[in-house]
């Protein structure tokens, strides 16, 4: 149901159709890291052409908000020195008229003094020595007198008409020579304007063209990153081809599979070959449908089943909808038909002589919460695969073990896993391998009801191992080449210890191409390997945990290297031959000669 292992693969499985035999898978798988790399690389490339052209937009824009101040300054300082220059033209003008003046009255006051002087003159002929002597003490002091004053005031106004010509004409000479550098000053300003409003266009252009170029390449970069996450979906999907390639579900399924089907038996040639063991399939979170088989063959109830996979809920009486509408379209009865027809365990485990009765009330209770969480209670459609829920129909209760899933329906009806008061995303999967994991482990964004859960009995036996639940997938080597040489193995460990910067080449590269890297980087390279150990989270040997943490390598005659384990399943995924593949994070490994 519901497995994000594989959804995010779904849309590209309908574009690109991807074949699992061993060849073709590392054909595609060599090709998309080769596609993903050369992406990569015009990404980087588009990248720095970007960076470039935002510090070239940068400039720009810094050069003309620069112009544009000068510009704007030169415009003040333009305005300024023609508001000056208009003044100091005003003031030329009005010098000129007062000047004008002065000339005009000086040439009256030298004419009324030539009069003057010329009428005393005259007037003193006429004095004669007897008349001037009888009138004396009456006239003749004065008359002289009031005409040397006369005189003597028309000569003083015209040294101060002269003064003030004198000084009028040192005013003009001094504003023409203002007005000539105004006028200068002004022609510069001008000159400048033209040249900053020159440069101003010219900038504007270049900055409209790095805006341009940027745009374009955002866009040319928005069309690497689409081909990068196509190609990543791609390799993304050839994985869960190999992972998928022994077994197409994630849930058990309406019929259980028989172990033998899925096993292979090591090669008898005289050799030592390894193989890698999965715990579990494949997301682990929620309910183990396996361990909810083995937890009712144990005698434990539907409640406790629930209990022990969902912590923090409880499991209430719930009004569910008459109705629950499909994707397709259809809308079909909820009780009696859609939950009636959810093909996600085996019927027949309910059978008294399977014991697995309370194990099909728990997939009842769960299968209907998921429900009602996916639709919000009925409100929304749901699909009917497993990237929700399988639903097969009528033919769930059809045969000989029908009535067993629906005596689990009808007993559990309206029966809910609630926490905060609402049903919860009840996930479920086939097998945990001994530990389920938290929702935030394997998909991130914790949840209170699906937290890991160490799922054994009192004696230390999983649930869904050998002694209980029995699942063929417990413990299992996925693919169809399961047994790896010495040579393949050192060469898959190899690759693990290449830096992270080689990931996007290392499905691609020989093993001559791996050593030389690692030699290059001044690195440990192995040769001669004799061993290989697992190492588990609380630093112990064997895979006792929920996750590896180690794989550990012995070579050259004692020497030691390790990885993490989630480094190693990595590359193990991507250098593995044909469809093998390790799709859990918990996981062991076996030689030849262990079986």
């Amino acid at each position: 149901m519901k497995k994000l292992f594989l959804v995010s693969v779904l849309f590209v499985l309908l574009i690109t159709p991807i074949t699992v035999g061993g060849t073709e898978l590392d054909d595609q798988l060599t090709e998309t890291q080769q596609k993903l790399e050369t992406a990569r690389l015009q990404k980087e490339k588009a990248r720095q052409e970007l960076d470039y052209l935002e510090s070239l937009k940068a400039q720009y824009q810094s050069s003309l908000n620069n112009l544009q101040y000068n510009f704007s300054v030169t415009q003040s300082q333009l305005s300024v020195t023609t508001d000056t220059l208009n003044t100091k033209l005003a003031e030329i003008e009005e010098t000129e008229k007062e000047l004008a003046e002065i000339e005009k009255r000086l040439a009256i006051q030298e004419k009324n003094l030539s009069q003057v002087i010329r009428t005393n003159y005259m007037l003193s002929g006429f004095i004669t020595a007897p008349t001037f002597l009888r009138s004396s003490q009456e006239h003749g002091p004065e008359i002289y007198m009031y005409k040397r004053a006369i005189a003597n005031h028309t000569k003083k106004q015209l040294i101060d008409l002269s003064d003030q010509r004198e000084t009028a004409l040192e005013i003009k000479d001094l504003l023409a020579s203002i007005k000539a550098e105004l006028e200068t000053e002004k022609s510069a300003l001008e000159q400048q304007q033209q040249y900053l409003a020159s440069s101003i266009n010219t900038t504007k252009i270049d900055l409209d063209n790095a805006k341009n170029q940027s745009v374009n390449t955002q866009q040319s970069l928005a069309g690497i990153d689409q081909q990068i996450s196509s190609l990543t979906a791609i390799q993304q999907q050839i994985l869960a081809a190999k992972a998928a390639a022994a077994l197409k579900s994630t849930t058990v399924g309406d019929v259980a599979i028989d172990g033998n089907a899925i096993d292979k038996a090591a090669p008898k040639d005289g050799n030592v070959y390894f193989s890698f063991w999965t715990y579990g399939w494949p997301h682990r979170v929620g309910m183990n449908q396996y361990g909810a088989f083995g937890r009712a063959k144990a005698g434990q109830s539907v409640d406790q089943i629930l209990t022990a996979y969902y912590a923090n809920t409880s499991i209430v009486d719930w009004t569910v909808p008459d109705t629950i509408t499909l994707t397709s379209g259809a809308t079909i009865p909820f009780e009696e038909d859609y939950l009636m027809g959810i093909g996600e365990m085996p019927s027949c485990w309910g059978n008294p002589s399977n014991g697995g009765l309370e194990a099909l009330k728990a997939q009842a209770i769960a299968a209907r919460t998921y429900a009602l969480a996916y639709t919000n209670n009925g409100a929304l459609p749901i699909c009917t695969t497993q990237a929700c829920q399988v639903y097969v129909g009528a033919s769930k209760t059809a045969g000989s073990c029908g009535e067993y899933w629906r005596q689990a329906v009808n007993e559990t009806k309206g029966r809910v896993i609630v926490s905060g008061g609402q049903p919860i995303t009840a996930y479920y999967a086939s097998t945990a391998g001994g530990f389920t994991l938290s929702s935030q482990e394997v998909w991130g964004g914790n949840r209170s009801y699906a937290q890991r859960v160490a799922d054994f009995d009192a004696n230390g036996n999983a649930y869904d191992g050998p002694a209980h639940g029995d699942s063929p997938w417990y413990h299992k080597a996925w693919g169809n080449d399961p047994w790896l040489s010495v040579a393949q193995v050192t060469d898959i460990m190899n690759g693990a210890l290449l830096p992270d910067s080689y990931n996007t080449i290392i499905n691609s590269i020989s093993g001559d191409e791996i050593i030389a890297a690692l030699k290059e980087n001044n690195l440990t390279y192995i040769e001669n390997l004799t061993a290989l150990e697992i190492i588990d989270e609380n630093g112990n040997t064997g895979a006792n945990t929920a996750t590896v943490s180690q794989v550990r390598a012995y070579f050259n005659d004692g020497s030691i290297v390790s990885v993490t384990g989630n480094r190693f399943k990595f590359v193990f995924n991507l250098r593995s031959p044909g469809t093998d593949g390790i799709f859990t994070t918990r996981f062991d490994v076996i030689t030849a000669a262990e079986l």
